[in-house]
C-alpha cells in the first residue's frame, strides 16, 4: 500500500509513524499529568493530614526511642507507655489548670469587644484613624452574625476532626514507620531505592530535631510572655501565655497573631499598658531570634526566615489553614531531601551525573540507541 495521507488517516495508533507516535504520545501524557494535578487539589486536605500524622509520629518516636534505649523495652511498649503517658500528663494539667485556663479564655472572649472598642475611639481621634476604621468595619461587615458564627462553628468542628485523625494517622504510623516507608519506596525503580530511603531517613532526622527545637522554645515563649504580662497587670496573662506559646510554632507569622489579643486587652488598662506589653512582645521576639533560635539551631537544622515567610504563603495557598500550621516542619522536611537527593548527589558530587545527562551522553557517543 503506497503511503498517501489518506492512508496515513487510516492508520491506527500502532501503525503511526515515530514523530506521529511521539506526538501523540506526549499528549496523552500532558493530559494524565494535567488529570494527577486536578485530583491531587481536590484531595489536597488528604496530604497535609497525612503529613501531620507523620508530625505528631516523629513527636512519639523522639519520646518512646530513647525510653526504649533505656529502659530495654521493646519500640512498641515504649510507644504504648509514651501514649498513655502523655494522656496521664495531659489529664492532670487540666484537672490542675483546665477549669482556671477555661475561665481565663471565656473572659477572654468577653472582654476583648471592650479593648476593641476603646482602641476604636483611639483611632477616631483622628483623621487617618477614622479612614482605617471605615475600611475595617466594611470589610468585616459583609456577613451577617449568625452568618459568622455558624462558619466559626463550622470551622471549629472541622479543626476537631482533622486534629482527631491526625492523632490516629499518627499512632499509626508511630507504631511501624518503616512499613509505609518501604511500601512508598517500592514504587521507585531498585536503583534509585536506597539513594531515596537515605534521604527519608535524614529527612526524618531533620524533621525530629526540629521538633524538639521548636517545643522547647514554644515551652520558654510561652512561659516569658506569660510572666511578663502578668507582671505588668495585664489581665488573663495565663490565656495570654499559652496563646503565645502556641502560637511559636508557626514562626514569623504566629507571634505577630498572638500579640493581637494581649494588646488589645492591656489598651483596655490605657495606652501607657499597651506600650509596655508591647515592649514584652517585642523582647521575648528578640530573645527567641537573637538567643534561643542561634543555641538551639547549632543542634537542630536551621531554615532561613524568608524560607520559613514563603512556605508558610506557599502551603497557605495550597492547603489552607492547616497548610500554615504545617508549612515550616514541611519546609524542613522538603529542604534535606532536596539537600540529600540534588544538592548533593548530584550537584556536588563530581561521579554523579542525572540521569537526561547520562542517557544524552550515551547515546551521542553511540552506547544507547535512539528511543523513539
Amino acid at each position: 500500500m503506497r503511503d498517501t495521507p489518506a492512508s496515513r488517516r487510516r492508520r491506527p495508533f500502532f501503525f503511526m509513524s515515530a514523530p506521529e507516535n511521539n506526538i501523540t504520545r506526549y499528549i496523552i501524557i500532558a493530559i494524565a499529568l494535567l488529570g494527577l494535578a486536578a485530583m491531587f487539589w481536590q484531595i489536597s486536605d488528604v496530604f497535609i493530614i497525612g503529613f501531620g500524622g507523620i508530625v505528631f509520629a516523629t513527636i512519639l518516636r523522639s519520646i518512646s526511642a530513647p525510653l526504649a534505649r533505656k529502659t530495654g523495652w521493646s519500640k512498641k511498649l515504649s510507644l504504648v507507655v509514651t501514649v498513655f503517658g502523655l494522656l496521664i500528663i495531659t489529664g492532670a494539667l487540666v484537672w490542675l489548670f483546665g477549669a482556671q485556663a477555661a475561665r481565663q479564655f471565656a473572659e477572654l472572649q468577653e472582654r476583648l469587644p471592650e479593648g476593641v472598642s476603646k482602641f476604636q475611639k483611639w483611632l477616631e481621634q483622628s483623621e487617618m484613624g477614622r479612614s482605617v476604621v471605615a475600611t475595617l468595619k466594611k470589610a468585616l461587615g459583609e456577613g451577617g452574625t449568625f452568618s459568622n458564627v455558624g462558619l466559626a462553628a463550622g470551622a471549629a468542628l472541622a479543626g476537631l476532626g482533622n486534629l482527631l485523625l491526625i492523632i490516629f494517622v499518627g499512632i499509626y504510623f508511630a507504631v511501624d514507620p518503616a512499613l509505609y516507608r518501604d511500601g512508598a519506596l517500592r514504587l521507585l525503580p531498585p536503583p534509585r531505592r536506597p539513594q531515596v530511603k537515605r534521604a527519608l531517613n535524614d529527612a526524618g532526622d531533620s524533621l525530629q530535631k526540629w521538633l524538639v527545637a521548636q517545643l522547647i522554645v514554644m515551652v520558654i515563649v510561652g512561659v516569658v510572655t506569660g510572666v511578663s504580662l502578668a507582671l505588668l497587670g495585664v489581665p488573663l496573662s495565663l490565656s495570654l501565655g499559652v496563646l503565645a506559646g502556641l502560637f511559636e510554632f508557626v514562626p514569623v507569622v504566629g507571634p505577630i497573631f498572638s500579640a493581637v489579643p494581649g494588646l488589645l486587652l492591656a489598651f483596655s488598662h490605657g495606652p501607657e499598658t499597651t506600650l509596655y506589653a508591647l515592649a514584652v512582645y517585642i523582647g521575648v521576639q528578640q530573645l527567641e531570634s537573637n538567643v534561643l533560635t542561634p543555641l538551639i539551631q547549632r543542634w537542630a537544622v536551621e531554615l532561613p526566615p524568608v524560607v520559613a515567610l514563603l512556605s508558610i504563603v506557599a502551603s497557605g495557598l495550597l492547603f489552607g489553614v492547616m497548610g500554615v500550621v504545617f508549612a515550616t516542619p514541611l519546609a524542613v522536611a522538603i529542604m534535606a531531601m532536596v539537600k540529600h537527593l540534588y544538592v548533593e548527589d548530584t550537584l556536588e558530587n563530581g561521579d554523579a551525573e542525572p540521569p537526561v545527562a547520562l542517557a544524552t551522553r550515551r547515546r551521542r557517543a553511540g552506547d544507547e540507541p535512539m528511543k523513539t
